[in-house]
């Protein structure tokens, strides 16, 4: 007797995966809903698409394809009705409860505010300039005369180039500079007024600002006093960095005498920080206080 082997032929589910069509919707409600109904397992009856649908799946159904695309509703009627085959009356009144439930939220949700933008008339314009102009001239004005206090003070009492250096022929150990000029108020006060004024200057409306914390004037006295601490500290340094290079150069011991160098401008780095630490404490500051104002003001119009 013979035996005749059976060859298994392909499972349909393969050829039906790889040719069914993604479908694009266009309602959140309708994807949400349908993802889920592609996720719930099918019988073999499904699958072949012989089962008969109860009136309650027929409405679901129809519910559904109301948030499709029209030119898409065959295509998703058939994937339906293959997936709602499996679902209970149960599952399926929950569905469409929830649906129900969905539409009315969506029903009763407040319009978006649509709000119309404005923009700052000559008035509103000339109402603002007329609060941040005059502080920032008087700003500015403190800046320049920060600017040549700090200037002059630091030259009377810190040391110049080269007053603490050792140099010859082809070599220089030095205590380099201690700090820059100072430069705050160095922007041309009609360009400040005209650029940064008018782009920090809000355009949709009529604002008002508050510049209290804009310092229009600074302690003279304050200011030169920690100059002068700072300055007492940059000489004791350089005295310390020529104490200790002397010799060094003296024996040529140049590798010596290059870390002596480096460690003495090292050591003037905490001095040149808390130095600025106090010029930002008791000097008027850079613009940024009176730009951040300008930035954070409060519409009245």
């Amino acid at each position: 007797m013979t035996t005749t082997k059976k060859l298994r032929l392909p499972s349909i589910q393969v050829v039906e995966k790889a040719s069914t069509p993604k479908m694009r919707f266009l309602y959140p409600l309708a994807a949400v809903c349908l993802a889920a109904v592609f996720m719930a397992p099918s019988s073999s009856e499904a699958q072949t698409g012989a089962a008969k649908l109860r009136p309650d799946q027929e409405r679901a159904i129809e519910a559904m394809l109301r948030e499709v695309e029209p030119s898409l509703r065959p295509m998703a009627r058939q994937q339906l009705a293959t997936s709602f085959a499996n679902f209970s009356e149960a599952q399926i009144a929950m569905m469409l409860a929830k649906m129900t439930e969905n539409k009315a939220a969506e029903a009763e949700a407040p319009n978006p505010v649509v709000e119309v933008e404005t923009v700052a008339t000559p008035e509103d314009i000339a109402f603002m300039r007329a609060q941040f102009e005059p502080v920032m001239r008087k700003h500015h004005a403190a800046q320049v005369e920060f600017d040549t206090l700090v200037n002059a003070k630091v030259a009377a009492y810190c040391p110049a180039r080269a007053v603490y250096a050792r140099y010859g022929a082809g070599w220089r150990y030095e205590v380099g500079q201690f700090m820059i000029d100072s430069a705050l108020g160095a922007n041309n006060i009609e360009a400040r007024v005209s650029i940064a004024g008018e782009a920090y200057m809000p355009k949709d409306g009529r604002y008002k600002f508050d510049f209290s914390k804009v310092r229009t004037t600074f302690d003279k006295s304050a200011v030169e006093a920690a100059i002068k601490t700072a300055c007492g500290r940059v000489h004791a340094t350089g005295k310390a960095f020529l104490a200790q290079v002397d010799p060094l150069i003296a024996a040529k011991n140049w590798d010596g005498a290059f870390k002596a160098e480096g460690s003495a401008n090292a050591a003037l780095e905490p001095i040149r920080s808390e130095l600025q630490a106090a010029y930002d404490k008791i000097g008027p500051g850079d613009i940024g206080v009176l730009q951040l104002a300008m930035m954070n003001g409060v519409r009245v119009k």
